[in-house]
């Protein structure tokens, strides 16, 4: 089960939708998306969240091709990434 890190769920919310949208990926951000599906739950459960036959690491978005900026890019910076473990990492 994927825990969180200090920042709670609240913490940089309203930042983490305005910055995505004019500001990049930090380019020291590795690896890829782990499928745990808890960037999805940060407060509620996105409702475009579904997990294959309730299987954990299966999570997928019904709306991936449309998603909004904030979770194309979520880590965007390591002080953005809420939920450990995640599959994206970035260098110190």
């Amino acid at each position: 089960m994927p825990k969180r890190t200090e920042n709670g769920p609240f913490d940089g919310k309203l930042t983490r939708f305005a910055t995505s949208l004019v500001l990049p990926v930090d380019k020291s951000r590795s690896g890829e998306c782990n499928r745990c599906g808890a960037c999805c739950m940060f407060f509620v459960r996105c409702p475009f969240l579904r997990f294959e036959d309730g299987k954990p690491n299966t999570a997928r978005c019904a709306a991936y091709k449309v998603r909004p900026p904030q979770c194309r890019k979520y880590p965007r910076t390591k002080e953005e990434q809420i939920h450990l473990p995640c599959g994206f990492q970035f260098e110190e």
